[in-house]
């Protein structure tokens, strides 16, 4: 009896018990969104900077402007347009990559044939001296079929990641910001036609790969 009120043991229990969950509920609660909020604090600006710039990349793509210029070449643009000055053996080159990747339907099997015939397109679009292997070529190649068969790129962003290969293949007349800008590019390409962004990763990864054979 509290007050001289009978009081019901069985529900004055089953309260309190609810009230003790309520109360748990809240705290854990109040903990996640605590560690949520600590994490954004403590985030690696190097992070934080990346995704910014991913980010920015793919409104790029979407909105269909390049990326900005960088800043130290403020004349230049940080993703060079390949159709400015392509020799007419490039131009020949870029058309065939256009048509290779063209041909690659959604989910239908690509042939080896197809895939050595890209991958052979792709190296005689590499004017200069130094040229990347055939094997390393191949690996990109094989990589653009796969990403091919499961989404292909729209017609405007299929020339833009042609047009960003060019570079890649040519390197030697473009800064490093340029060619950061280019992968930054590719990814986004791929990113925005809904690839996973470890698997856009790789195919940059291998895109650079390239590149490094080129510089030579």
């Amino acid at each position: 009896m509290e007050d001289g009120v009978p009081v019901d043991k069985a529900n004055y229990a089953a309260q309190l018990c609810s009230d003790t969950e309520l109360l748990m509920k809240r705290t854990l609660a109040l903990a996640a969104v605590a560690g949520i909020l600590v994490g954004n604090v403590f985030a690696d600006p190097i992070i934080v900077k990346q995704r910014a710039l991913e980010l920015r990349n793919q409104n790029n793509v979407r909105q269909g402007v390049t990326s900005a210029p960088q800043a130290s070449q403020p004349a230049q643009p940080a993703v060079p347009a390949t159709s400015t000055a392509p020799s007419d053996l490039l131009q020949q080159s870029l058309a065939k990559v256009k048509a290779d990747l063209a041909a690659i339907q959604a989910n239908s099997p690509v042939s080896s044939t197809q895939k050595v015939v890209l991958a052979k397109d792709l190296l005689a679009c590499a004017q200069g001296a130094s040229k990347p292997s055939l094997a390393t070529v191949t690996s990109l190649a094989d990589s653009l079929a796969a990403a091919f068969v499961e989404k292909p790129l729209p017609e405007a962003h299929r020339n833009r990641l042609v047009s960003d290969l060019a570079v890649v293949l040519n390197p030697a007349k473009y800064t490093a910001a340029q060619m950061q800008a280019v992968y930054g590019d590719i990814q986004a390409l791929f990113q925005v036609n809904g690839m996973k962004r470890n698997d856009a990763i790789k195919i940059v990864d291998q895109v650079k790969a390239v590149a490094a054979e080129t510089q030579r």
